[in-house]
């Protein structure tokens, strides 16, 4: 009776490709470090910009008015298919901007702090 392949295999001691080329090689990491990843990311700041939102910086827009007799700003992102209704109502003496999109920022005061115009310009990639 004959051998049976794995019989006849496992007699010539046979090791497999891999353990033949990782002989005498010590073991090396294909992780990066916290640090390594870290600095390149340190270097350019930016997060990348989601394409759809990017593409709906467009339509955000800052109004400036009087709201229950204070100065007040809104930031609007304003909804593609009301952008000429938006712009109409603009000259109108009182507008409800909640009907022509979504109000992302406002506060009472003449113009919006940096930090909200940095974050409208990072998650927007408002340029």
């Amino acid at each position: 009776m004959s051998e049976s392949f794995v019989d006849r295999f496992a007699k010539k001691g046979n090791t497999t490709f891999t353990a033949e080329a990782t002989k005498n090689q010590s073991p090396q990491s294909t992780q990066k470090s916290f640090s390594e990843m870290t600095q390149k990311d340190s270097l350019s700041n930016k997060k990348p910009v989601d394409p759809q939102k990017k593409m709906q910086s467009e339509l955000i827009y800052l109004v400036k008015g009087v709201d229950a007799g204070r100065n007040a700003w809104y930031y609007v992102l304003v909804d593609r298919l009301k952008l000429q209704l938006f712009l109409k109502a603009l000259n109108d003496e009182i507008i409800h901007l909640e009907n022509y999109g979504k109000i992302l920022y406002s506060a009472y005061g003449d113009d919006p702090s940096a930090e909200i115009t940095a974050k409208l310009k990072e998650e927007y990639g408002i340029e």
